[in-house]
């Protein structure tokens, strides 16, 4: 019962720090662009897929379907969100309060690991308790919104607890599988970021003690065996997805698979030398906020100065001064030479997103700090308590002269002066022993807490006094219920102006939507999404703005919003049939067929390399859509002769399918839709989605798993 004391009151500090999200209905964490018009419809989308009693694997509601997980950043390959998309839904959709319980557990979960870690190192439980809410609450956990960089950072301290239980022998060859496993677990998290500058780290740690004692080395293979099984689940779809698709990053043009991200850009999103001024005050924040707290900056090098010859010290120093080299980019020499040679750091555009690691380290100092304070030399104690006054003077002088010449600073000013008196009372006095440890250690979490509070929450905006962008998202229900009650003459796909509606409105309302809020969008549908052929072609039968965007297009409903719908006379039907194959050899030849006055895509295609013979005939046809999920897809036809079957959905590798139960291969139609060659007569035509990718990934991945569980049964 004693094991579970200090996790308790772990979980309970985190909920009582977070209560603007759980104990009102006030603030919340989602009110962000990226997170409201991104993250939230894709939540809602695989939520649904979940209560329908299927896994979410493609994603037919943006740009005519697009793999889920192979864009990484959706989450889908996390199995914590899977928990999440299960919980009970309020009329259909997923609710808020969970949503917000949900942040909160993931930083319960960073400050949990990280107090195993320390526990792990011999470290006291209140030094670990401390340096858990550090890691949880503070630093980049406490800075970050994007869940899914959140969740891939929460594994670190496991993936370094095992990491080290290898090293000292104890249990080496699971405890190295273990610590493979967890990184791979990062790297199922929904963003690749984090997960690589972990492995960076780790890498470090690696030649580290291979340098002292290169019989480690069968350690490494393990390690390296069990984070690539693990990852598999994620980085199979990613790289099939990614050698497939353009992704923005930062340049004028969309990358390819195999362009490398210009330096420029990490340049651009590093973390400029004088931003690390922040780490005591949010001030002067450049693409990322390195605040950590005087607090916990104090009794971090408090623990370099007290433990400086333990050998995890200097480990964990080395981590968090590694990680702040990499932030910093082009201010180090170290970031080109990394970015230069290192396999996908170059993706990891965002260089200052390795403050995490500096964060990381910096953490765990803290419990050594907090251990060790009593055999710090009494002459570095007096030079810290000087330095806080002296610093807390400064600060308190700058906001009385901002307020007396009646522009006032940052209210936190005020904050940041009682916090450095504080810290220095609570250090004099427990060097004087005028206090005990136990009540020095109470005041140093409850001044942190109370520093933290200050940024980590700070910004979180109130829903009663401003409506904030996820409250936004049901200002377009009328158009969405308009949309829907116009699937009796068949389904429908929406064009919708990004100006007027930002978020992606089709995977929030369930409704097919020719766009999308994206980081990447497979090639084929970026080569000819701008061609209005090739969007009819799509079935794209209406459009969402407020003005038209084309002569042809015509009003059909008007919202309380004042945003129009207008039909679209030219939209193909979801299904119709070919009797003309013609063969292409190169992608640019796509558009000059689609421009082609004399190319009729309603009798006529073309595909890639060698076109299927199909017959000419005048015979009455027809082909209808009768059963469509996220999916899974079947239609019905009636051919005079042997022709292809189109349907209005994106063309990417994993699609299958049947023709009256028989396989029958899947074409890339026009270079970005699917085509069936079928045989005169009725016939059903049935395609899955069945992604090998996928099932390779999710076997590889439960094979790492159960490996590393089964290691870690074995006795010895």
């Amino acid at each position: 019962m004693s094991r579970l004391k200090w996790p308790a009151l772990l979980l309970v500090i985190c909920v009582g720090f977070f209560w603007k999200l759980v104990f009102t209905n006030q603030y919340s964490w989602l009110d962000s662009p990226d997170f409201a018009y991104q993250v939230l419809p894709w939540y809602q989308f695989q939520a649904g897929e979940w209560h329908h009693g299927h896994m979410p694997l493609w994603d037919p509601n943006l740009w005519g379907g697009q793999p889920l997980l192979g864009q990484v950043i959706t989450g889908g390959a996390y199995p914590p969100n899977w928990l999440l998309f299960l919980l009970p839904l309020r009329k259909g959709w997923i609710r808020q309060p969970y949503l917000h319980w949900y942040f909160v557990l993931i930083h319960f979960q960073a400050a949990l690991f990280c107090y195993w870690l320390c526990r792990d190192l011999k470290r006291s439980h209140a030094a670990s308790l401390l340096t858990g809410l550090a890691f949880g609450l503070g630093g980049y956990m406490g800075t970050t919104g994007w869940p899914q960089m959140l969740n891939g950072a929460v594994w670190a301290p496991l993936v370094l607890l095992f990491f080290l239980r290898a090293m000292r022998g104890e249990r080496p060859i699971s405890s190295a599988a273990w610590s493979g496993a967890f990184l791979g677990i990062s790297f199922l998290s929904g963003h690749h970021q984090i997960p690589v500058f972990l492995c960076l780290a780790m890498a470090g740690a690696w030649m580290y003690y291979l340098w002292m004692d290169r019989k480690r080395f069968p350690l490494l293979l393990v390690f390296g065996l069990f984070l690539v099984l693990v990852a598999a689940f994620q980085a199979l779809p990613a790289y099939e997805y990614g050698k497939l698709a353009l992704r923005w990053a930062g340049t004028e043009e969309p990358l390819h698979w195999k362009d490398r991200i210009p330096y420029f850009v990490h340049q651009r999103l590093a973390l400029p030398p004088i931003s690390l001024l922040g780490g005591v005050r949010p001030v002067i924040l450049i693409n990322a906020n390195p605040f950590m707290g005087m607090v916990a900056v104090c009794m971090a090098l408090f623990g370099l100065a007290g433990s400086w010859k333990d050998q995890t010290v200097r480990l964990f120093a080395a981590i968090s001064l590694g990680g702040l080299l990499f932030a910093i980019g082009p201010g180090s020499a170290f970031h080109g030479v990394i970015y230069s040679v290192w396999p996908l750091v170059e993706k990891t555009r965002n260089a200052s997103m390795a403050i995490f690691i500096f964060h990381f380290g910096l953490c765990v100092l803290i419990a050594y700090g907090l251990d060790s304070y009593q055999l710090i030399n009494d002459e570095i104690n007096k030079r810290m308590v000087r330095l806080l006054v002296g610093f807390s003077a400064v600060v308190g002088t700058v906001a009385v002269v901002l307020f007396l010449i009646n522009k006032p600073g940052d209210e936190r000013l005020g904050m940041m002066v009682l916090t450095g008196l504080a810290l220095a009372a609570i250090l004099s006095a427990w060097r004087g022993t005028r206090i005990s440890t136990r009540a020095a250690t109470v005041s140093l979490t409850l001044l942190m807490l109370l520093e933290l509070g200050t940024v980590t929450t700070h910004n979180l905006r109130s829903q009663a006094e401003t409506k904030t962008l996820p409250m936004q998202l049901a200002d377009h229900g009328d158009i969405a219920k308009f949309l829907i009650s116009q699937s009796h003459d068949g389904p429908v796909r929406a064009e919708i102006e990004e100006k007027d509606i930002p978020y992606n409105f089709g995977d929030w309302y369930g409704i097919d939507h020719f766009g999308g809020y994206m980081a990447s969008i497979t090639e084929n549908v970026t080569r000819v999404q701008a061609n209005t052929r090739a969007r009819m072609m799509y079935a794209t039968n209406f459009q969402v703005g407020r003005k038209p965007s084309r002569p042809d297009q015509v009003e059909v409903f008007t919202s309380s919003s004042g945003i129009k719908v207008y039909k679209n006379p030219g939209a193909f039907p979801r299904a119709w049939i070919v009797h003309e194959a013609l063969p292409i050899q190169r992608d640019d030849q796509i558009a000059g067929y689609l421009q082609a006055a004399s190319f009729d895509p309603k009798r006529q295609t073309f595909v890639k390399g060698k076109a299927p013979e199909l017959e000419k005939c005048d015979k009455a046809e027809w082909a209808s859509l009768v059963e469509r999920q996220a999916g899974k897809m079947e239609i019905e036809a009636t051919l005079g002769c042997r022709g292809m079957v189109i349907d209005a959905e994106t063309y990417f590798p994993g699609w299958v399918a049947t023709v009256d139960g028989k396989p029958a291969p899947v074409y890339e139609a026009y270079g970005f839709l699917r085509g069936v060659v079928v045989e005169a007569g009725t016939h059903r035509i049935e395609m899955q989605y069945r992604p090998k990718s996928v099932y390779w990934g999710a076997g590889l991945t439960g094979l790492g798993l159960l490996g590393a569980v089964l290691l870690g049964l074995r006795r010895g």
